[in-house]
């Protein structure tokens, strides 16, 4: 026998907040018209975007992109990522039992903060991983300051 205990919470602001979510999620399901939806040879890196506190880090999972297939630009504080995964040549007599390797273009937007400065970016590709860095302006760095409780 399995027992379980689950509390509820049936306030009227708990169920407005959850009727609310459900809402936007339904919403952002429905217009969010990603190319990958419809077509199944398209796909998108995973990524990461971290804000250390100078810079902007971005981290693509881009394994089995040469770095003359990749293509990294920013206008008006949107960074785009795109490239080329090439399928692997069949050899003659080879019967694939399992393919799930994506393959093709892919091309990835990612806005950012203003206060960036777009002229200091650095990019790397290593060991299959893209790595940006994007210094932050003086002006938008995080500051912290002491303030004294009278």
């Amino acid at each position: 026998m399995k027992f379980g205990l689950t509390r509820t919470n049936n306030s009227p602001s708990r169920n407005l907040s959850s009727f609310r979510r459900d809402i936007n999620t339904l919403f952002d399901n429905f217009f969010n018209l990603d190319s990958t939806n419809f077509f199944e040879s398209q796909w998108l890196p995973d990524i990461d975007l971290i804000d250390d506190g100078e810079r902007i880090l971005i981290k693509a999972d881009v394994a089995g992109i040469e770095e003359k297939d990749l293509d990294v630009q920013i206008e008006n504080n949107v960074l785009t990522i795109s490239g080329q995964k090439n399928e692997e040549k069949k050899e003659s007599g080879e019967h694939f039992l399992l393919s799930e390797r994506k393959c093709g273009s892919f091309t990835r937007a990612i806005s950012l903060p203003d206060g960036i400065k777009a002229d200091d970016i650095t990019a790397d590709l290593k060991n299959g991983v893209l790595n940006i860095a994007i210094t932050k302006s003086e002006k938008t760095k995080s500051k912290q300051v002491k303030i004294d409780i009278n």
